[in-house]
């Protein structure tokens, strides 16, 4: 028990106690001391208002259901009940009656209309608490105002009585009883909450409150007609018994009233539970179809619900193939059945009869009209002509569509074992759950959908970061060159391709190369050049001899729609001799001391053709540098650039060289770069690009 409802009992019990000790004294001496009983009331009117503080702090935040109060009570009133038999066995002489006062006659009395007046005021307190909490329930704007009159007025009446002697009247008094009995009956008025309970509920509700009723009655009759305990709960204090009464009162109206109300809504229970029951099948369909992602826990509740609420004897939910009607697919070559899931008191055997039966065909025409389906004779329908179904387990039936905004998803089947079983409530609730299975349905299909796509996305990612690898991580350094490079992919991934390698003899390899097609596939074949260059590279002098032998690795790996076009150059850094071979790619743009003009040696790509055609058409051709010369190698990506049918072109690109002597490797890569963009209207590219920069800042040659 908590402390302070602990301290609260506990000094109650303290001014109780004084109380009894004050009632003692004065059964044996008269003290004449005015005020005296006013004091006896100021105690036990403290007392009380503290226990039912304590009564306040206790209770549970949540308060017991409706049913649960009434039990309580019910418990209450019938402990009290006993109690006051159990203290009628007790030998009391009674009470002295002298001019309106009442005097008890011995000890064994006195300790009677204490423990009556102490057990009344206590059940008053409980009685007015619980009460309170079924008035106010789905109170309205007046509720409470109209309940805290009437414990005022209960308050005021017990008032009332303080200035008179324990047996006399008051018209005053009389007056504000009639007011409270009038207000009380206003509040007796408040049951809604029986509208909200289940057949159960109310079946018990009835029973308590025609025992409370009875009970209540009882109380009112033993607290009011019996001479011992009616004078003794009037010696203990005669506000408190006017309380006492007020309370038992008004629990007799409004118990009746339940008890009256509950009989009349006894028949509309069933009903009102169904609804209830479709209620809270839809909300938890609602809260599964937003949090559960699994698709069969989905299919499995949908099914069970619609057995549960509309008392289906079976039931079954069917699933479309992505891009099916739903007409005939079973009929049609090649392809899939309908996925049926969730089965419910029903066989696949079964399921496969009523679709022989006719119900195949039935079940397109409500994809056309997107409406459910309810036959009602299963067995006497003409439109189930092909065979008879057995009328014994399934007499009635219905079909509701699951549409989607992208088209028909599947069906969600319910069957009764009577004809004409179902209602226009009953289709609408399957309806309802035919919504429900349908966003189910689209909500699997996206989540799936969405992980593929982010399996691809990471796959993309890890490609993309494993292409960028392939290129080279830094750019050679050496004081005779200026060198700068750049590798777009249009896609993630790409199938541009350039690198760097340091051959023997203060060489230095240089290829650009470009794979038919673009994505994923040219990007594979990209890695497998950069394999080949790797290893050939070093084991031949001149570019000729490297393309003949990649031609003949990569021939045999290479799919025959796809072809590599490559140009390779070997710079020699000591004596600025370039000497480059081109299979198929695009010319070298060379810009010089004494002009700008593309190098195009002969050559096919790699991959079109094998032995003596490719090395017949293959040629070495030899540039040497000067101090300030440029060279741009680049794939197809920069001069195809488009916008509006228009191509950046060789010509474009040729005016932008022309400006590049004198200037940086990376002023000149920029440059390039800036003119593309601004030419596609700094669109996406539609191809890969790459370029790569070489300018000889070494030694002139000697003469």
């Amino acid at each position: 028990m908590k402390l302070r409802p602990f301290l609260l009992l506990l000094f109650g019990l303290f001014l109780l106690t004084l109380k009894f000790a004050l009632d003692v004294v004065m059964m044996n001496v008269s003290l004449g001391v005015a005020g005296v009983e006013l004091f006896r009331e100021g105690l036990t009117a403290g007392a009380f208002v503290l226990f039912s503080r304590a009564l306040h702090i206790s209770l549970p935040v949540h308060a017991p259901h409706s049913v649960r109060r009434l039990g309580i009570l019910l418990a209450s009133a019938a402990l009290l009940l006993t109690l006051l038999l159990l203290l009628s066995v007790i030998s009391a002489e009674g009470f002295e009656t002298k001019e309106l006062t009442l005097r008890p006659k011995d000890y064994a009395t006195l300790f009677v209309s204490s423990l009556v007046g102490l057990l009344a005021g206590l059940f008053a307190v409980v009685n007015m608490r619980l009460l309170r909490d079924l008035v106010l329930q789905y109170r309205k704007r007046y509720t409470l105002r109209n309940f805290r009159v009437l414990v005022i007025l209960m308050l005021v009446t017990a008032a009332s009585t303080l200035v008179l002697r324990p047996l006399e009247s008051s018209v005053v008094t009389s007056i504000l009883y009639g007011l409270a009995i009038a207000v009380g009956v206003v509040n007796a008025f408040r049951l809604p909450w029986i509208v909200y309970l289940s057949k159960r509920e109310k079946v018990l509700t009835l029973v308590f409150s025609f025992l409370l009723f009875i009970l209540l009655t009882t109380l009112n009759v033993y607290l009011s007609q019996s001479t011992l305990f009616s004078y003794g709960v009037i010696y203990y204090s005669s506000a408190l018994q006017k309380f006492v009464a007020l309370s038992l009162l008004f629990s007799n109206i409004y118990f009746g009233m339940a008890f009256v109300s509950t009989l009349f809504h006894l028949p509309t229970a069933e009903a009102f539970d169904r609804k209830r029951s479709e209620m809270s099948s839809i909300h938890t369909l609602s809260k599964l179809v937003t949090q559960v992602f699994d698709f069969n826990e989905l299919v499995e509740t949908v099914t069970t619900m619609t057995l549960q609420v509309c008392e289906a004897q079976s039931c079954w939910l069917e699933i479309l193939p992505l891009g099916d009607e739903g007409g005939s697919s079973g009929s049609r070559v090649g392809m899939p059945q309908e996925q049926i899931a969730g089965l419910k008191n029903i066989t696949s055997q079964e399921i496969d009869d009523l679709h022989a039966s006719g119900l195949r065909e039935l079940r397109a025409n409500v994809l056309v009209d997107r409406k459910p389906l309810v036959i009602d004779a299963l067995a006497d329908d003409p439109r189930m002509g092909r065979q008879r179904v057995a009328s014994g387990k399934i007499a009635s039936l219905v079909v509701v569509p699951l549409v989607s905004h992208v088209g028909p998803l599947g069906f969600l089947y319910a069957t009764k074992s009577t004809e004409y079983g179902f209602t226009k409530d009953d289709v609408d609730v399957i309806s309802t759950f035919a919504d429900q299975a349908t966003v189910a349905i689209e909500n699997s299909r996206l989540i799936k959908k969405s992980i593929e796509r982010e399996r691809l996305v990471r796959e993309m990612t890890l490609a993309q970061e494993m292409q960028r690898k392939l290129l080279p991580q830094s750019l050679p350094r050496h004081p005779h060159i200026d060198l700068d490079a750049v590798s777009t992919p249009a896609f993630e991934v790409g199938g541009d391709y350039y690198d760097f390698v340091e051959l023997p003899g203060n060489r230095l390899g240089i290829i650009v190369g470009d794979v038919s097609g673009k994505g994923i596939p040219a990007a594979f074949y990209m890695s497998e050049v950069k394999g080949i260059f790797q290893s050939l590279s070093m084991q031949h002098v001149s570019p000729r001899d490297f393309m003949i032998q990649a031609n003949t690795v990569l021939s045999g790996s290479i799919d025959k729609h796809s072809f590599v076009s490559l140009i390779y150059a070997i710079l020699d850094v000591g004596t600025g001799r370039l000497t480059l071979a081109r299979a198929g790619h695009c010319p070298m743009l060379y810009v010089g001391e004494w002009g700008t003009d593309y190098v195009r040696p002969d050559g096919m790509g790699l991959g079109l053709s094998e032995g003596a055609l490719f090395a017949d058409a293959i040629e070495d051709h030899a540039i040497q540098l000067y101090p300030g010369d440029v060279c741009l190698f680049y794939t197809d990506g920069i001069t195809e650039a488009h916008l509006n049918g228009d191509e950046f072109g060789y010509e474009r690109l040729l005016s932008v060289a022309r400006q590049a002597r004198g200037r940086t490797a990376s002023d000149v890569k920029n440059d390039v770069l800036h003119s593309v963009d601004t030419f596609i209207d700094h669109g996406a590219p539609h191809d890969d690009l790459t370029l790569v920069v070489l300018r000889w800042v070494g030694p002139a040659p000697r003469l």
